[in-house]
């Protein structure tokens, strides 16, 4: 990865898959540029829209503080995020598939705008447990941006070492996991992440 801004914000690649999803937008002017930066970095923060954002068929995202307690609110580091993919519900879960925010920020310059977080597979808050009620691994994490570079702006997803979670003693979710990996590397999650990404930059845009 080339640009310094994301090399100091994605996740090294160390092992398992990753996966990178964008979407770019080129802005008439500075102004118009800053405008439609702040546009999308407020959509990034606002997860519990994600689905209105990418569309109905996409999965759905709701935010959780460290307490388990769920909030309308823009996302903040240590919230836990419960996702609601299409298709079969985890087992292991409430129906849902866990992950925390590991890490938040921004930078600005003149010409450069950035805004972020990072998530990591997690357990549910509301239940005492040490294993990620997810289908990825702990070790994969997924990092969310929203990126000004003089007019063009840019919203990515970058996925870093990604590993189905066979950790779970239950069969049944053992093989969901190992399908929605599969389905994962076949390219179904980046239509996921497509949809959010374009969504971001383009929702209700006239």
């Amino acid at each position: 990865m080339k640009d310094p801004w994301l090399r100091d914000i994605v996740p090294q690649q160390k092992t398992g898959q990753s996966s990178f999803t964008h979407s770019r937008i080129s802005c008439r002017n500075n102004n118009h540029a800053k405008e439609c930066f702040h546009i999308a970095a407020d959509r990034l923060r606002n997860v519990n829209r994600w689905n209105d954002f990418a569309g109905k068929p996409t999965a759905a995202f709701q935010v959780f503080d460290e307490t388990g307690n769920s909030v309308y609110r823009p996302v903040q580091k240590n919230d836990y995020m419960r996702i609601n993919i299409p298709g079969p519900g985890n087992p292991d879960s409430d129906g849902g598939d866990w992950v925390q925010v590991i890490e938040l920020g921004e930078k600005q310059a003149e010409q450069q705008q950035l805004a972020f977080f990072t998530v990591r597979a997690a357990s549910n808050p509301m239940v005492i447990a040490t294993e990620a009620s997810h289908f990825f691994d702990q070790p994969a994490t997924s990092t969310f941006v929203v990126y000004r570079r003089q007019l063009t702006i840019m919203a990515a997803v970058f996925g870093r070492n990604e590993h189905s979670n066979l950790r779970t003693p239950n069969i049944i979710t053992r093989i969901r996991n190992w399908l929605i990996y599969i389905g994962a590397q076949m390219g179904l999650a980046n239509l996921q992440w497509k949809a959010l990404t374009h969504g971001l930059l383009h929702y209700n845009q006239s």
